[in-house]
């Protein structure tokens, strides 16, 4: 038991995505006109409008971000001890921003932080719950949920430092609840 925790804790923080795929021709091409910092990355739980909407009007309030946003929506597998599954994502326009649904993840932050880096985004902003931090990592470690702002942004480093570049990294802001 103890061997199994360490490895799925080593494995959280990994980019474990083995490759992605466009579900649909509209989704292909949309994705190249999202790519190279041409939008602010915004991970969200509900796929309703009414809660993108919120949102964005939450991030204009506080940030005053311009620009168009790629709001992005994870659906996990149902079986969760998979090591790595190909993600299959569809993108759509609404209005001036982009919605993107993702399926097929094993872990959520995993998957954001592979779009933040298949995309190239301005800036990313991650949800952070009120929730003690032993509880969410256990849920993370479990099911694959959980405090997942923290979470992309370990990855995202740990990722980084394999991988130097000259690129800008985005900015990462980490909102609460």
């Amino acid at each position: 038991m103890l061997a199994s925790g360490v490895s799925r804790s080593m494995r959280s923080i990994e980019m474990r995505i083995p490759q992605g795929y466009y579900t649909d021709v509209e989704s292909w091409r949309i994705g190249p006109e999202l790519r190279g910092k041409k939008v602010h990355l915004v991970p969200i739980a509900s796929t309703a409008p009414e809660a993108r909407r919120k949102k964005r009007a939450e991030i204009a309030k506080h940030y005053h971000s311009r620009g168009p946003f790629l709001f992005l929506h994870v659906t996990l597998l149902d079986n969760r001890s998979e090591f790595s599954a190909p993600l299959e994502f569809k993108l759509t326009r609404e209005g001036a921003d982009y919605v993107g649904e993702i399926h097929g993840a094993t872990a959520i932050a995993n998957t954001i932080a592979y779009m933040s880096e298949a995309f190239d985004p301005i800036s990313i902003y991650l949800g952070l719950t009120r929730r003690d931090l032993m509880g969410q990592a256990l849920r993370y470690l479990l099911f694959g949920e959980g405090e997942t702002g923290l979470m992309v942004y370990t990855i995202l480093l740990r990722y980084w430092e394999w991988t130097p570049e000259e690129d800008v990294r985005p900015l990462i802001f980490l909102m609460s609840d």
